[in-house]
């Protein structure tokens, strides 16, 4: 049996399982050993997979610490158990949750460039991140692109300290200007992103990308390879199947901000006309996201909607099973349908794998509500009488969800069965190891 490569892994978010980019780095790397994989992130956050257990953590808590000449050093290696058993961060944590959550929503451009200042003002460079570095001596660096410029400076950084070759995973997109704002400092941002961009992708050996569309885009840009990574699900069963509720569940999991909470808005009101004479069909929806009275009480008025909270990744695939209809939505305000125009919602699979039937809303050229049409395997919505008419087809047609659901898990099946996809991602790792 081969020996692994050995994979340093650069993120920005602790990697947890809990969150979409924690969840995509167990995804790919759940055959992995826990001494061949390390870990290198940038928050106050602890870290939760089963995974890796060698972490190096560089945060703005301890740059403004070491700012402050509070501590010595700006970063910190920490195992797996001592990272279960930080209680003391937990308040660090909350705390920086809480700001970044403010800041996702509102993107204030002064906060974001006071955050890269912090960065280059203090020596992040320290002799314990490069003893880390060495000490675990990888053979291959992987990294998704961030949208934070100091990233894109630790990845330089880690590749120059350890000699190897660097795997690149685009899930969004940050490289063009088919983007909509009225702010110059937003496209002072974008501007100096792209040149960011523009060398990590230079200096990768290997770039992915996480869907077909953006790969056709950034080829055309680059004149380099940009191969598809999918995420995978296991697809080896087909789901045991149980006969529809009464009234049916439609399952929503996943963010509500960015503007998507509109489109659940629009799913709601034509389950209300649905539901006018009996109930019919109810949306169960589950998200980590804040949910203020206001939007609480726009969708409950409806009396179709439950509000189920935030639930761990590890219940998601029993309540995906036990739901007749899963929800997937897609922003129609400008700025959002643009930059989602080349992204891929990873739930999707989730989706594929439990067997069920797709309901989508959301603008037509959005690159999942682009991928679930194209491809048969959901029904897709792009206006709010779209989102009654088919809505109400599905329901009132409860025979054909079990041949629909199977439909979309042969698909999943053949493109993101993870024995294939995992399979030729491990061999390029291979093939990239240092000599």
């Amino acid at each position: 049996m081969k020996k692994q490569p050995k994979v340093l892994v650069i993120s920005r978010d602790s990697w947890n399982d809990t969150n979409n980019s924690g969840n995509t780095l167990s995804n790919l790397f759940q055959n992995w050993d826990a001494e061949n994989i390390a870990n290198i992130y940038c928050r106050d956050e602890i870290p939760n997979n089963k995974i890796c257990s060698n972490y190096f953590k560089i945060s703005e808590s301890l740059l403004l610490k070491k700012l402050l000449r509070k501590i010595p050093v700006a970063g910190i290696k920490v195992q797996r158990q001592e990272a279960a058993l930080a209680i003391s961060e937990v308040k660090d944590e909350q705390n920086e949750k809480k700001i970044y959550d403010f800041f996702r929503k509102n993107r204030f451009h002064i906060f974001l460039w006071g955050r890269e200042l912090l960065w280059k003002m203090v020596n992040w460079k320290s002799k314990e991140l490069k003893d880390f570095i060495k000490d675990f001596n990888p053979d291959v660096i992987y990294s998704p692109s961030y949208d934070s410029f100091y990233m894109h400076d630790i990845l330089k950084f880690v590749q120059k300290e350890s000699g190897v070759k660097v795997v690149y995973f685009h899930c969004d997109d940050l490289v063009t200007y088919r983007q909509y704002s009225w702010s110059p400092l937003y496209w002072i941002n974008r501007y100096v992103l792209r040149k960011h961009m523009d060398k990590s992708i230079q200096l990768a050996a290997k770039n992915y990308c996480i869907i077909d569309e953006q790969s056709r885009v950034y080829k055309k840009i680059y004149n380099l390879d940009f191969d598809i990574l999918y995420k995978t699900g296991d697809f080896t069963n087909f789901p045991q199947t149980h006969s529809p509720n009464v009234p049916l569940k439609l399952i929503y999991t996943g963010n509500i901000i960015y503007g998507r909470i509109h489109s659940l808005f629009s799913i709601a009101d034509a389950l209300k006309a649905i539901n006018s004479d009996g109930i019919k069909a109810k949306l169960y929806l589950y998200t980590a996201n804040e949910i203020t009275p206001e939007v609480r009480h726009r969708l409950e008025s409806s009396g179709s909607v439950e509000i189920m909270g935030k639930v761990p990744y590890s219940q998601i695939s029993g309540i995906l099973n036990n739901g007749d209809i899963l929800v997937h939505v897609e922003s129609f305000e400008k700025q959002q349908m643009l930059a989602t125009s080349l992204s891929f919602s990873t739930k999707i699979v989730d989706y594929l794998e439990a067997g069920k039937p797709i309901f989508a809303m959301g603008w037509k050229e959005a690159a999942s509500i682009k991928y679930l049409h194209d491809n048969g395997i959901g029904v897709t919505a792009n206006n709010n009488q779209e989102v009654l008419d088919k809505l109400k087809d599905l329901i009132d047609h409860t025979e054909s969800l079990h041949d629909k659901g199977l439909k979309a898990w042969n698909f999943g099946k053949e493109k993101h069965n993870k024995k294939d996809v995992l399979k030729n991602f491990e061999d390029n790792l291979e093939a990239l190891k240092k000599d």
